[in-house]
């Protein structure tokens, strides 16, 4: 990580010293919409035009999924410039099958191409490169429940105001019928138990994928047992006082790899990927899908003939415990932008301005954290993850997202490699969990 961090610092210098600048995307640019040398403060003053009276164009790093489509931010980026006629939005986005968009921006990054706004990024690992604008706490920060637990050492660089809880288990009422299944497992046991069944009468059990999707199945079906008992996980991972070689993380390795072994995941897994996967459950093609809230807004508009329903993932003595994210995955502003008035401008209006809000927790089947939350129509699924997420302690992160504090940066393609190779057969899972404990030390700072 360190060594990284150096390359990104002499990569920046270059630019600095060049004076050159721009941005490149999927979306060709017509100007540069970044600089390099010293770095830019939000201050008071006019916003939206340059000195020749043109517009002035920000780069917008965009994520799509099969909820947040191009369609999506192309509309809230049209009402923006329609608001702010000073201001124009260019939109790239990162490749697809990409778990985050940090390694595209790290290419940017190096190559002083950096947006002027990022969202779903890693921010730990671009404050440390020293790449984002410190958020000033005014009055609409201060709208935002808990954003103080999102500062790194006092300076808030991520802006979000939402809700999203993870450790889920999307189930097939339909299927669970066919297999005798009245009640939905909350122990480990109760799970293989549900497995079994389901495999017993031609049902295929679980389903997950092969690209980020694996890791993250991974994560969701063992973590809750792990930082339920320890919430400040990565904490203690810093601090040597844990690992991932540890009984309970061996013990909760063995159960998914249990669930493994007796064939209870889709054939093929690793063939397919994330919207893929989503389609086979939304056919009836399996019966429990670990996911994450978002889901649920993509079954909401599914033509199907069977009833969703949705449980938090088991552990292993059934205490119910839910992990996810809290004002997570929002936006951030390029230290180096030549705009950052009007960069923050755009990032507080893609998450606090009350439509644009409401509109992203519905698409994206989120909850809003602003001390008056918005409300928004939700689903019958809808309600139950809600219900759930009333009804349980507050959460924390897992995978890439905090758990005491962020993990380093890039755990969550080990933890990727670590599920594939279990999918593949590898029952060596001492190696593999070991694999988590090196990868961690070599890039720890």
């Amino acid at each position: 990580m360190k060594k990284w961090i150096s390359i990104l610092a002499a990569a920046m210098l270059v630019s600095a010293l060049s004076a050159c600048g721009g941005n490149s995307g999927e979306k060709a640019a017509s100007s540069p919409a970044n600089g390099s040398g010293a770095a830019n403060s939000p201050t008071s003053g006019s916003e939206g035009t340059q000195a020749s009276g043109d517009p002035v164009e920000i780069v917008f790093q965009s994520w799509i999924t099969p909820n947040l489509t191009a369609e999506y931010y192309d509309g809230l980026i049209a009402r923006f410039e329609t608001e702010n006629p000073g201001i124009k939005v260019k939109r790239i986005q990162p490749p697809a099958n990409e778990g985050s968009p940090d390694n595209y921006l790290k290419t940017l990054l190096a190559s002083g191409d950096f947006p002027d706004v990022v969202t779903n990024a890693t921010i730990q690992m671009f404050v440390d490169a020293d790449a984002l604008l410190e958020i000033p706490i005014d009055e609409e920060i201060q709208k935002i429940n808990n954003y103080e637990a999102e500062m790194i050492d006092g300076k808030l660089y991520n802006l979000s105001a939402i809700r999203q809880p993870q450790s889920l288990v999307f189930y097939n009422k339909k299927l669970f019928e066919q297999a005798g299944i009245t009640e939905t497992p909350k122990t480990w046991a109760e799970m293989e138990a549900a497995a079994e069944k389901l495999a017993a009468n031609g049902i295929t059990p679980l389903l997950t994928a092969g690209d980020w999707t694996s890791g993250f199945t991974f994560s969701v079906l063992t973590s809750s047992e792990i930082y339920n008992h320890n919430r400040a996980w990565y904490a203690d991972r810093y601090d040597e006082k844990v690992k991932f070689t540890d009984a309970n993380w061996m013990e909760a390795a063995e159960y998914y790899a249990n669930l493994v072994r007796k064939g209870y995941f889709n054939k093929g897994a690793l063939s397919i990927d994330y919207t893929a996967v989503e389609q086979e459950f939304l056919k009836g093609n399996g019966a429990m899908y670990p996911m994450g809230s978002w889901f649920s807004a993509a079954e909401a508009g599914a033509e199907k003939d069977f009833e969703v329903g949705v449980f938090a993932t088991p552990t292993k003595d059934g205490t119910q415990y839910l992990l996810g994210g809290e004002n997570a995955g929002g936006y951030a502003v390029s230290k180096n932008s030549k705009h950052p008035n009007e960069a923050l401008k755009f990032a507080k209006f893609m998450m606090l301005d009350p439509e644009a809000h409401k509109g992203y927790l519905q698409a994206d089947a989120l909850f809003s954290n602003l001390k008056e939350p918005l409300k928004w129509e939700m689903s019958p699924l809808q309600a139950e993850i809600y219900n759930l997420l009333l009804n349980n302690p507050p959460m924390v992160g897992h995978l890439n997202n905090k758990v005491g504090r962020v993990p380093v940066a890039g755990i969550q393609d080990q933890y990727n490699k670590v599920a594939q190779n279990i999918l593949l057969g590898d029952s060596d899972l001492t190696q593999l969990m070991a694999s988590l404990d090196d990868y961690w030390d070599k890039n720890k700072q």
